[in-house]
């Protein structure tokens, strides 16, 4: 992840499009807490965004306290630095999580999702943004590995079934000719 770590502050860019998107997505679950957890957030970029759009606090958390740096100040976004397989936060803490691009890069994927359905409320919802594995994206997925990206990338298909078994029930779309999103409920 030395590439990413690198990188990131530079590639954190979201159009209204894709903010509008992400927001549809996440807006039905949250009826009670108003609480989104932004997972393997990085600097924190997309949870301003989130902060700015939605009636909801949003919480980055990410390992490299140095990525969590460039987290700005904003009234209704903090920054926790963590591991996904160990989110610190008591159960039921989030109405939903978002994970943007990160899910590959967690050492271990199946305790990361057990910690993210501790987390959410009962039925509190997951978005998951990653690339698509198929076409285009096998050299950025060939990049990634190359610079130490930790667990696999899965296409929608093998994601969404991975998922439902580990009891989050949902479905992928593409978003992209080289991204598709998983929004699915726990319990």
């Amino acid at each position: 992840m030395g590439f990413f770590k690198w990188t990131a502050p530079a590639s954190d860019r979201w159009s209204d499009e894709g903010i509008g998107a992400i927001c549809a997505w996440l807006a039905p679950f949250l009826e009670t807490r108003r609480a989104v957890l932004d997972l393997g957030g990085g600097t924190g970029a997309l949870a301003v965004r989130l902060a700015d759009a939605l009636p909801a606090d949003v919480t980055v958390l990410d390992p490299d306290s140095r990525l969590a740096s460039y987290v700005p100040g904003h009234a209704r976004v903090r920054a926790v630095v963590g591991l996904a397989e160990q989110i610190p936060f008591s159960d039921g803490s989030f109405d939903a999580v978002i994970v943007s691009n990160a899910f590959h890069h967690f050492a271990d994927q199946d305790k990361a999702v057990k910690e993210v359905a501790r987390v959410l409320s009962p039925g509190g919802g997951l978005v998951v943004l990653d690339f698509d594995t198929r076409g285009l994206m096998r050299l950025n997925v060939w990049a990634e590995r190359l610079f130490g990206t930790r667990g696999p990338f899965y296409s929608p298909d093998e994601l969404a079934a991975y998922l439902v078994e580990r009891g989050i029930r949902g479905s992928c779309f593409p978003t992209s000719k080289v991204s598709y999103c998983f929004v699915g409920r726990v319990g």
